[in-house]
């Protein structure tokens, strides 16, 4: 869990929809590159239940062109 403010995750949502993704859009960009991940788990995570593995947030750099930091900020947007 990622406690009461699930950062990651609303990075995570916040950087998705920033590229006008739907959930389904980046399950898809993910299997292209190998990295198995189901709607559902990348769900959980933008919610803060479940906490990403470090392969996914570097591979969800790739696909929202954005430095592995971005997914750890304060954003107030």
């Amino acid at each position: 869990m990622q406690g009461d403010v699930p950062i990651v995750g609303a990075n995570i949502r916040r950087l998705r929809k920033k590229k006008h993704m739907r959930n389904i859009d980046v399950i898809i960009q993910l299997q292209l590159t190998g990295m198995a991940c189901s709607s559902s788990t990348l769900s959980k995570i933008e919610r803060g239940r479940s906490n990403p593995p470090v392969a996914l947030l570097m591979a969800l750099t790739d696909i929202f062109q954005c430095d592995y930091n971005a997914f750890f900020e304060q954003n107030t947007d």
